[in-house]
């Protein structure tokens, strides 16, 4: 509901809880910005709070620590449906304060010189409150965890990767201690000369740079959609990616689209250049026990991809220098047929920029060896099995060769004794 919606109540309940939640916001933020004056020796521990906290600012990871300060992975309602994930029922916010907006409009005044009625532009800025939540208070939507598994509605454990810290930069100790200097100037005040007594960075070089803190590293692809007459529209998701060397491939789990696998083509003959073609797998496998008996339907494997309401399923044989997308013809879950051409083309997308990511693994030396190791492997299979076909088959043609000796023998002599017969 947009607030022109609203009633007089439900404006005055609206304006009633972002007063509430500025408040909320203010008083973490200066309850930490005090801890932190008392214990100095907290800065550092709080700068990596930070830097698993990006892109916030310091002083909306005040507010957050604050609040919660056990928080890993923050996101505001509209972004962890980006993610696949709803907002549980019994979910905390936490209140942080905006980046200032400023909103232009037209009005009309009354010029005193002329007395005439005239239309001006005229702008405001305020700082919106905006309320997050931690991953903690998320639940998977409308299908279980791409990472993880849990069924949907179903909170996730702990060790699920959007549970984790994200990797980022720690501020430096001076621009945590400029913050501090901001919110106190009416509390006593911050004295940066504390920094001086706490001894080595542990988040800098010997160069003065900063590390990276540990944590998950979400890595971002777009989608591009334009329709007749309307403005371009573009939508990120985020991915993690596993290796694994057993398959071998590249499993990539993207939020809000699901899992595509990409490994390389197990029929192909060479020895592995990066320009090969690879097989495009959507979704993970399907259990031998629900595979179809014919082979027009395809079955779509859990976390398959979703784009304009086509699951897409099977495979596709795809050759990473090829320009043209069209050709590869996905298939759509079900009887025959392929994906629609806007959604193919969506798809191409995606695995345009999958693909580069996938040949630039540090990994993918060892997944093309793995994999002409497999093929290896299943060329000795097929030339054993090739060896043992045409052995039974030399057997079998001597048979037939000793069978085809006795009888002429037989019939020489029977023509050389016709009184025998």
């Amino acid at each position: 509901m947009s607030r022109s919606d609203m009633t007089d109540e439900e404006m005055a309940a609206y304006k009633a809880r972002k007063d509430a939640g500025r408040a909320r916001a203010h008083e973490a933020e200066t309850q930490i910005a005090i801890l932190l004056r008392e214990h100095p020796e907290a800065i550092d521990g709080f700068r990596a709070f930070c830097a698993r906290m990006n892109p916030y600012s310091i002083r909306n990871c005040m507010r957050i620590y604050g609040q919660n300060p056990d928080a890993a992975h923050v996101q505001p309602r509209f972004f962890w449906g980006g993610y696949g994930r709803a907002i549980a029922d019994d979910a905390a916010r936490i209140w942080i304060l905006a980046p200032k907006v400023e909103r232009k409009f037209t009005k009309e005044e009354k010029n005193p010189k002329t007395g005439e009625t005239e239309e001006v532009e005229d702008a405001y800025k305020f700082w919106p409150v905006e309320d997050v939540y931690a991953a903690q208070a998320t639940v998977p939507k409308n299908q279980p965890c791409i990472f993880c598994n849990t069924p949907e509605g179903e909170r996730c454990p702990d060790t699920c990767a959007v549970m984790q810290p994200q990797a980022g930069a720690a501020p430096s100790r001076e621009e945590v201690a400029e913050e501090l200097r901001k919110v106190l100037k009416n509390a006593g005040g911050f004295d940066p000369s504390v920094l001086a007594g706490l001894g080595p960075d542990p988040m800098q070089d010997r160069y003065g740079d900063p590390y990276e803190t540990p944590g998950i590293r979400w890595e971002t692809i777009a989608v591009t959609a334009s329709r007749k007459g309307a403005k371009e529209k573009t939508r990120r998701y985020r991915f993690l990616h596993t290796v694994d060397l057993e398959r071998p491939g590249v499993r990539y789990a993207v939020a809000g689209l699901g899992v595509i696998w990409i490994s390389p083509y197990e029929l192909r003959n060479d020895t592995g250049n990066g320009h090969a073609a690879v097989t495009v797998q959507y979704g993970d496998d399907v259990p031998a026990a629900d595979r179809h008996w014919d082979s027009r339907y395809h079955q779509a494997g859990p976390h398959a991809p979703n784009i304009n309401s086509i699951t897409f399923a099977g495979t596709s044989i795809v050759y990473p220098h090829e320009e043209r997308w069209r050709w590869f013809a996905p298939h759509r879950k079900g009887y025959g047929g392929t994906v629609t051409e806007g959604a193919a083309e969506k798809m191409g997308q995606v695995l345009r920029q999958l693909l580069p990511h996938y040949r630039g693994l540090i990994e993918f030396d060892a997944i093309e060896e793995a994999a002409f190791r497999k093929r290896a492997a299943r060329r000795a299979r097929e030339a054993e099995h090739e060896a043992k076909r045409l052995a039974e088959r030399e057997r079998e043609l001597a048979e037939e060769r000793a069978e085809a000796e006795r009888r002429a023998a037989e019939h020489r002599h029977q023509a050389a004794n016709p009184n025998e017969l």
